[in-house]
């Protein structure tokens, strides 16, 4: 019994099929010379695995400290995608070398800010938003979404940015974040923000177990988003007490990520049409995007359907997948044989001649194959 429903649940699941023979990514280095910055500046991108052969849309994450946290983040992506945990993504490592990681990536104290000119953070974000998405939605097949990660110095930048240009990321992954830069400056920006009900999006962030001067103010940080609550803001945060700084950034990235996505899975127990289109529905509303239940997904759970002779809900969903993909063989085999399996050879005879009429070059041995189900 376990053996036929584990066969069932890799049907499901046979998008993952081309495991041993995809790479996990390809790179490519892209160098961009920023009138912004006034300096040139290295990029490295991720492609999902698949991205050459296809021509699909793919949502984006930006990464600081691209050369360090791309890589993992990439991998963390990959195996995500291939349990459905959430979508295949472009990964944009922006690199920040040491010798202007500060600079790039933390606040201009306020009493040394100049109003009519950008700086540090608030400069290199207009780098970002100007230069480094523009480039990339021009090289590359991208979906309106954009996310944001960052880390340390970078998990500092990733809130300013969701502070300061509310909605151009549509999530941000803060971990470990230097909150408590220039006497916790972002506390109070971010407070003013919260209170203007500004702020919009998904926003996970987490802290390891750390000096008081990193955990204080990110417990104010979560306290603050608590009690100022924004209906456009959705706030998770997470506390790795086993992790140090230096150690968090893996799992911050996976929990950030799927957090991003929460709602993207599918349970790996039998689901409905209905249930399935839910789902659908909710992922479109993620990517910005309509997004329909693939035909091998929808195959998959009429089977596991049919194996616990659930008939209504499996005939709707077979009936659904074949009306969705006519020119699909294997949808229309799977109507007929489960038409069969509930004594329905009536409603069989008729799957069958709507297959030999709606099927555009249907050859011999495609109809010798439907026929040969009523020998």
């Amino acid at each position: 019994m376990k053996r036929i429903l584990y066969g069932l649940l890799f049907i499901v699941c046979s998008q993952c099929n081309t495991w041993a023979v995809e790479a996990v990514f390809t790179t490519e280095d892209l160098v961009i010379n920023s009138k912004k910055l006034d300096e040139t500046r290295n990029l490295v991108v991720y492609l999902p695995a698949g991205y050459s052969k296809s021509d699909a849309h793919y949502p984006v994450l930006y990464v600081t400290d691209g050369d360090i946290q791309g890589p993992h983040t990439a991998g963390t992506l990959d195996y995500l995608a291939k349990f459905d945990q959430a979508p295949q993504m472009i990964v944009v490592g922006i690199v920040t070398p040491r010798e202007t990681r500060e600079r790039d990536l933390t606040l201009t104290s306020a009493d040394k800010q100049d109003p009519e000119q950008l700086a540090n953070a608030d400069l290199f974000l207009a780098f970002v938003e100007q230069e480094v998405i523009p480039e990339v939605k021009a090289r590359y097949r991208t979906l309106d979404y954009q996310g944001l990660a960052g880390t340390s110095h970078g998990g500092q930048f990733a809130i300013n940015a969701l502070v300061k240009r509310p909605g151009l990321f549509n999530g941000v992954v803060a971990v470990s974040p230097s909150l408590y830069w220039n006497k916790s400056q972002l506390l109070t920006l971010t407070e003013t923000a919260l209170k203007q009900g500004s702020l919009q999006g998904r926003l996970y962030i987490s802290i390891a177990q750390e000096e008081p001067t990193m955990t204080e103010p990110f417990a104010n940080f979560v306290a603050l988003t608590k009690y100022y609550p924004n209906q456009q803001l959705a706030v998770i945060s997470q506390t790795f007490s086993n992790e140090t700084h230096n150690t968090t950034a893996l799992l911050g990235q996976y929990y950030g990520v799927k957090y991003l996505f929460d709602g993207w899975a599918i349970p790996e127990t039998p689901q409905t049409l209905a249930d399935l289109q839910a789902i659908f529905a909710t992922r479109s509303s993620l990517l910005k995007t309509a997004l329909i239940i693939p035909e091998d997904r929808a195959a998959g759970y009429g089977q596991w359907l049919q194996y616990l002779n659930r008939q209504d809900d499996a005939l709707t969903m077979l009936q659904w997948n074949r009306e969705t993909y006519p020119q699909s063989l294997n949808a229309h085999l799977l109507l007929i044989k489960a038409y069969l399996h509930f004594d329905m050879e009536d409603k069989a005879h008729q799957a069958l001649s709507e297959a030999m009429k709606s099927i555009k070059g249907l050859s011999t041995e495609q109809k010798a194959q439907l026929e040969s189900l009523f020998l």
